[in-house]
């Protein structure tokens, strides 16, 4: 290369690079600006609406993400912007022409390079924010459809030609264009954009200074505000891995100052931010694909949760308290510790928007109008305060958040989509429920057992969405076959695509945890597990309680509740060996076997989990007066 090339190459990259950068800004505007237009008047026809959607965000992604496969910044710039290109080109191949291509079986072979090559842009948008585990997978289950002739027995099916797969898996409604990127591109955008609105006029803060007036007066202080700020950021960022590195900045480095081991510190917040996405009001996104597979209120999905979501952050906080009382922890100091009254009056009127989005949902109004309004009230709130008032800035930041969270999400509900369009094109849905009903043998434990198996596997490595998404595909079908109620078997598969992200070998909550913390990954992975290992039970007690998920009667409940909390508590004693003093084993082990029991949800059962737990607490009460364990 000459100098005069070098030198004209010098000048094109950062004009390039500031290209890039303005189209970015133009598309985030434009996508933020489509949400706000539809949230108001409401969305476009399906097809038009999803597509749109792909159109903005797949090109951002393109811009944004980086392929790590190219080092030098001009090719993988110049590769970002072709890549968008290609993009908006297959994209508005579709808009132009959807009423034929989502409708008509009989497309053309233009159709067919155009899907082919819409179908290898979403698998590299999968490959690029989710990973390769996930797009081979994908790459597979298309692989699949195709050879399908040569499959095993079990498995074969008549094979599908190109035209039949980009037909039914490219631009069918049960593809790419299908369900998932349907709900993210009409709830999810509005409910990411109220979380973006919130923290950027202070919302992490406001929260955080709420948990440390909550619970950082008491022992223990730092641990327990990870349980209750881990819970409360659930609404604003409903996923694991931002939750972790939100509030896992502030409480793990103010855990191990007060005397946590970082491993300890580290797991703490992994598995309380994993339960974020089970708490009311604002849910994981992948609540919002849930209610479209059930077809239900999301109101009603929150009554049914609420239970699970309080069972899980109790388990995890019961458990702290006794260790900091067991370990004798204090507090954070007074002078560290904010007043309820100050946080509230600062920033305390941008909860207002939250208590606005469950009135309207109470009403039965409409997710996506009730988003908006909650999203157009914070925005007039924030102008109530100095400390939260908007400028452009603002704006443009709560806008360029927004695209941010939903660039991830874009690769896995289309790419979910490619799965969802094979098993539906192939039948293998069905024969997957049979696998699992044969092996059960109607057998509600074993169907169960399973099933948790198959989600834990899957869900490895995966955001809880995508895990869901291929779960909700394939897993909920035999649970439902046995008579129970859809909604505990969907939220079965959820509590354990949750779990995943704690449980090894690949457990991307506990990894960011660790990080924060500077322990080792695998150890913080396994004391996470030992922390909430009686939260692996739960999903159990509700399917076979359904009392657990407020459905049936109140007295019902009210028993199956109380019965959790008592045996939860029993297991923290025993988990640490710790009831006002050490115990012995064999305490420790009647304490653990009482916990079980009670929170399974047989009341005979129950009843001698309560005797066990009973007896054991009296002979610590009589140990502690002769002053020996036992």
């Amino acid at each position: 290369m000459s100098a005069r090339d070098e030198h004209s190459l010098e000048l094109t990259v950062p004009a390039i690079i500031r290209f890039k950068g303005l189209l970015c800004s133009v598309m985030v505007i434009a996508g933020c600006a489509m949400a706000l237009y539809t949230g108001a008047t409401g969305p476009f026809q399906p097809p038009v609406q999803r597509s749109l959607f792909l159109l903005i965000l797949l090109p951002l992604l393109f811009m944004r993400v980086p392929s790590g496969l190219i080092k030098d910044t001009y090719v993988e710039t110049v590769s970002g912007l072709i890549l968008g290109a290609l993009s908006i080109f297959v994209m508005a191949w579709y808009i132009i022409d959807y009423e034929r291509l989502a409708f008509d079986p009989f497309i053309n072979h233009s159709d067919v390079v155009v899907g082919i090559i819409g179908l290898i842009l979403v698998l590299e948008s999968v490959r690029r924010t989710v990973g390769m585990l996930l797009t081979l997978f994908l790459s597979a289950s298309l692989a699949f459809a195709y050879f399908g002739n040569y499959m095993p027995t079990l498995f074969r099916h008549s094979g599908l030609s190109l035209h039949e797969i980009v037909s039914n898996i490219y631009f069918g409604t049960d593809g790419v264009f299908g369900t998932p990127v349907g709900v993210t591109s009409t709830f999810i955008v509005m409910i990411v954009m109220l979380g973006a609105f919130l923290s950027v006029t202070g919302g992490v803060e406001m929260f955080m200074d709420i948990t440390k007036a909550i619970a950082g007066r008491f022992v223990g202080g730092p641990a327990k505000m990870a349980v209750v700020g881990s819970a409360m950021m659930g609404t604003i960022t409903g996923a694991t891995v931002a939750n972790v590195a939100t509030t896992g900045a502030i409480t793990i480095p103010l855990m191990k100052r007060s005397g946590y081991q970082p491993a300890f510190a580290g797991a703490v917040e992994a598995l309380a931010s994993s339960g974020g996405q089970l708490m009311p009001p604002i849910m994981g996104a992948a609540a919002f694909i849930m209610i479209d597979f059930l077809n239900m209120n999301y109101i009603d999905l929150m009554v049914n949760a609420v239970v699970p979501s309080f069972l899980f952050f109790f388990s995890v906080y019961i458990v702290i308290h006794v260790r900091s009382v067991k370990r004798n922890l204090k507090p954070l100091p007074k002078s560290e510790i904010p007043t309820l009254g100050n946080a509230l009056r600062q920033r305390g009127h941008m909860l207002l928007p939250l208590v606005l989005l469950v009135y309207l949902l109470i009403e039965r109004f409409g997710i996506m109008y009730v988003a908006f309004f909650a999203v157009l009230s914070a925005i007039v709130l924030s102008y109530a305060r100095s400390t939260t008032r908007l400028g452009l800035k603002g704006f443009y930041q709560a806008f360029d958040e927004t695209m941010n969270a939903l660039i991830p999400l874009v690769g896995i509900t289309a790419g979910s989509g490619i799965l969802i369009g094979v098993l539906s094109a192939t039948g293998l849905n069905l024969k997957i429920t049979y696998l699992i009903e044969y092996v059960a043998q109607g057998s509600l434990f074993v169907t169960l057992l399973t099933s948790m198996v198959v989600c834990i596997i899957l869900g490895m490595g995966l955001p809880t969405v995508a895990a869901y998404l291929i779960l909700a595909a394939l897993v909920p079908t035999s649970i439902i076959n046995l008579g129970i109620p859809p909604v505990a078997a969907h939220l079965f598969i959820f509590y354990f695509a949750i779990l995943s992200a704690i449980t090894p070998p690949v457990c991307t909550g506990a990894y960011v945890a660790a990080g924060i913390a500077n322990a080792d990954p695998m150890k913080t992975a396994y004391e996470a597990i030992r922390l909430g290992l009686i939260v692996y039970l739960l999903p159990f007690a509700f399917v076979y309680s359904p009392s657990l998920i407020l459905i049936g009667s109140l007295w019902d409940s009210a028993i199956s509740i109380t019965t959790c909390i008592i045996g939860i508590t029993f297991w923290a004693y025993g988990l640490e060996g710790f009831v006002r003093q050490p115990i012995g084993p064999l305490l420790r082990a009647a304490f653990l076997l009482s916990g079980v029991l009670l929170v399974w949800p047989v009341f005979t059962i129950s009843m001698v989990g309560l005797v066990v737990g009973t007896i054991a607490g009296a002979v610590t009460l009589l140990s502690k007066r002769r002053g020996h364990a036992v």
